[in-house]
């Protein structure tokens, strides 16, 4: 049966099973709004992953694919099988628009099949591309998440959209306080910090900040997963990470939530002291969502999302001193934490909710049909 008039497939190469970071949360939330009517969504899964069952729940039709296939001199045997599999797959699926989720492949078979079908790829930036590998030629067009990470990208001829990350408000709706559970009473002030435990995302200027502010009853939360710093540069592994805090028991690190939403609502205050330049910075969207104040280092695409004064903190890297004078005085300020998350909510509303989901379902349709 050949595809409604209204209503095209798209085939999404996701890179991730739903097992790791924002890019992978950003493609799901999207994938899970989408109006079927107009897209029916295909996913290709590197492999079985906890985003499989969610899949399934949601009627979203998905495959186990396996990594694109790349070049492999002297024996092109496989990047040819993989080629024709790719070409008969979209064929018999009537594959419209391809979307992949990265920019990291560099000649991958699927992205060539999908050329040769004439079917445009979309390539997702979620990072800067500084250096853009051959197989983007095969692409119609990239969407980044901010303004900075088009900018910063190419390559030059390539045309590049911004479509904002997505979050999804029913998720946040239901983020439940863990102070009963870590024995906060109410009137504490708290200061969290949600992300990887290594040295970019600043973690270490959080637990700097921390000690430099006097407030006995202040608890200041770190919830991230430590790693392995020889299989992951720059990470800190736990021991590390207790050195930092140096028996400060206002610190308490939590492990990896996987409910984020349960620590924006213990926070009263979220901080985020990335030390690179953050693509967009999911966590300053979500804690805003739930109306919490964002006191973060004004990098990448952070200033797109919190305007400093009005909806948050902005504070320069390495400004430690500056950093804790901020938290410290909304963590003593009600009213103005108030103030600042109340804006904030607003403005994520507006900017982050809905208006991204209707502008990757246009720019999916639309490349779809001039194809």
């Amino acid at each position: 049966m050949m595809p409604e008039k209204n209503r095209i497939t798209a085939c999404f190469i996701t890179g991730s099973a739903g097992d790791w970071g924002g890019a992978s949360r950003v493609i799901y939330t999207l994938l899970r709004r989408l109006p079927r009517e107009r897209i029916d969504p295909l996913v290709l899964l590197p492999g079985d992953g906890p985003v499989a069952g969610e899949l399934e729940a949601s009627g979203i039709r998905f495959r186990l694919w396996g990594a694109l296939t790349e070049l492999e001199l002297p024996s092109p045997w496989r990047y040819v099988s993989a080629l024709v599999r790719a070409m008969a797959f979209f064929r018999r699926h009537r594959v419209r628009v391809v979307h992949v989720n990265h920019s990291g492949f560099w000649r991958a078979a699927e992205i060539l099949a999908a050329r040769l079908l004439g079917i445009p790829v979309i390539a997702h930036y979620h990072v800067v591309n500084a250096r853009p590998a051959p197989g983007m030629a095969w692409c119609a067009k990239a969407v980044a998440v901010s303004d900075y990470v088009a900018r910063m990208s190419g390559p030059a001829g390539l045309e590049k959209c911004v479509v904002y990350n997505p979050v999804d408000p029913g998720r946040f709706a239901a983020g439940r306080s863990l102070r009963p559970d870590l024995g906060i009473p109410d009137a504490c002030p708290v200061a969290g910090f949600a992300g990887q435990i290594r040295d970019i995302k600043g973690v270490q200027d959080f637990i700097r900040m921390a000690r430099m502010i006097d407030a006995p009853d202040a608890v200041f939360l770190i919830a991230g997963e430590c790693r392995d710093p020889a299989k992951f540069p720059g990470s800190y592994t736990e021991p590390q990470l207790r050195e930092m805090i140096g028996g400060d028991t206002r610190i308490r690190y939590l492990g990896y939530v996987e409910r984020i939403e349960d620590v924006y609502a213990t926070s009263d205050v979220m901080v985020v002291p990335s030390r690179w330049q953050e693509p967009l910075g999911l966590i300053a969207i979500e804690a805003g969502l739930m109306g919490r104040a964002v006191v973060a280092t004004r990098v990448g695409g952070i200033p797109e999302v919190i305007v400093d004064g009005q909806t948050g903190c902005l504070f320069e890297v390495g400004e430690i001193g500056e950093m804790a004078a901020c938290v410290a005085a909304l963590l003593r300020d009600a009213g103005e934490r108030a103030r600042l998350g109340g804006s904030a909510q607003e403005r994520v509303t507006r900017l982050f909710v809905d208006g991204p989901v209707r502008e990757f379902e246009a720019l999916l349709f639309d490349s779809a049909r001039r194809a």
